[in-house]
């Protein structure tokens, strides 16, 4: 079989190039060997999935003891005998099953009302100040960034070779540091060198040309050296990756959505060692300024699952106590419905916390429906403070200089 080098250096630019930054492949080879399958207690790591589009807090964690919900929102309402109650006045929308017997077994903590003073309501710019903990400025880099940035002082490259780990196709502004690059890995079955599907029984002979080519082809200078070793290593990086999945041990099983996917995923590399601290996973469309209802009663039910499911996954390999996932959208949705049966751009919305470590119930006052701002729910828990009690007492870093203030703790964690 005649295989130019021209063809395989291409191959291998396209691997190395798919997700991960090329100074992290090296590493990756040199410590690949070293990872083991994960022993409980040995760090706290964080997950941080994104309701992206801006989730309507109102109808997910539901104040169904108020007459103005029912008021305001005549058709688009759930009906009190559907909700899943919490407590004598609020309760989870009726396909979230799972996340209120989480609830009920002081796994979900609640946090009512979370916002920030003078809101956006755009959606970029909303985002931007949720990812970056930063509502007065534009800011550089985002608070898990500088979390990471605070972290890395003093160590070397690479004494963490995945600070964290972003399971999704683009990177949030959230994960933006100054010392650290994380990389971006969607599909780990992507990440491997792509031969011609149709003939399968090639593949281990360009494999083996692969390697001969990389280990081989020097022109003397530092650049084609450099493509090289990271060829070599993007193989060795790719092995790594899939062993993760391949070795870990399928015993819950996920729902069929992207979201479960991905949250699957995460456990397998949790389990298997990766030495990640925090990752990062979207579910969107909750965009809903029409036919609201079924839109995000399947979304919440995907959340729901999906989250219910990782649980459970860590719970079987005695890994639960050691993770904590946290729900943020850019905003919540006006508290009257339009005339679309949706909501429009909102202020104040609920904040999730699961995990066996979290104290459950619910923190924070619910936003008064009689006294609103313009339409908007009024905020009544900084944001800030909700990432400062994760930032100090979970993941044991420094949140005033992280989030440049002093922001008082939550009793979840």
């Amino acid at each position: 079989m005649d295989v130019s080098r021209r063809t395989f250096l291409k191959s291998g630019i396209s691997m190395a190039g798919v997700c991960l930054g090329w100074s992290h492949l090296s590493a990756i080879a040199a410590y690949a060997a070293s990872f083991e399958p994960r022993k409980p207690g040995s760090s706290k790591i964080l997950v941080v999935v994104q309701l992206l589009g801006g989730n309507d807090g109102i109808n997910t964690v539901i104040p169904y003891s108020s007459p103005a919900y029912y008021k305001l929102r005549p058709t688009i309402a759930i009906k009190q005998e559907q909700v899943l109650h919490l407590n004598n006045d609020i309760g989870l929308h009726p396909e979230m099953k799972g996340m209120a017997d989480l609830f009920k077994s002081g796994k979900l903590a609640v946090v009512a009302g979370a916002g920030y003073p003078n809101p956006n309501r755009s959606h970029f710019r909303s985002i931007e100040i949720w990812q970056t903990a930063q509502p007065d400025k534009i800011a550089d880099t985002g608070w898990l960034g500088r979390y990471l940035d605070q972290t890395s002082e003093g160590k070397t490259t690479n004494s963490k070779v995945f600070p964290a780990i972003n399971v999704d196709p683009s990177l949030p502004k959230s994960l933006s540091a100054n010392r650290v690059l994380v990389p971006s890995v969607t599909d780990v079955n992507q990440f491997r060198f792509n031969t011609d599907a149709h003939a399968q029984q090639d593949r281990q002979c360009q494999l083996d040309s692969f390697k001969r080519i990389y280990s081989n082809y020097d022109l003397g200078r530092p650049d084609v050296k450099l493509l090289s070793e990271v060829g070599l290593d993007a193989m060795q990086a790719s092995d790594y990756l899939l062993g993760v999945v391949k070795q870990y041990k399928d015993g819950v099983v996920y729902p069929n959505s992207g979201f479960a996917r991905s949250l699957k995923f995460i456990s397998q590399m949790i389990c298997a060692g990766v030495d990640s601290r925090i990752y990062n996973v979207s579910l969107g469309g909750f965009d809903t300024h029409a036919a609201q209802q079924r839109t995000q009663a399947s979304l919440l039910q995907q959340l729901s699952e999906g989250i219910t499911a990782f649980q459970k996954d860590l719970e079987d390999h005695h890994l639960d106590q050691d993770v904590m996932i946290v729900t943020i959208s850019e905003f919540g949705r006006r508290v009257a419905q339009n005339n679309g049966n949706g909501t429009d751009h909102g202020t104040a919305e609920p904040v999730f916390i699961v995990g066996s470590g979290v104290k459950g119930g619910v923190y924070g006052e619910y936003p008064s429906l009689n006294n609103l701002d313009s339409g908007d729910l009024k905020f009544t828990t900084d944001f800030r403070s909700i990432y400062a009690t994760l930032l100090d007492r979970w993941l044991k870093g420094d949140s005033k200089q992280i989030l440049g203030g002093r922001f008082d703790h939550l009793a979840f964690v």
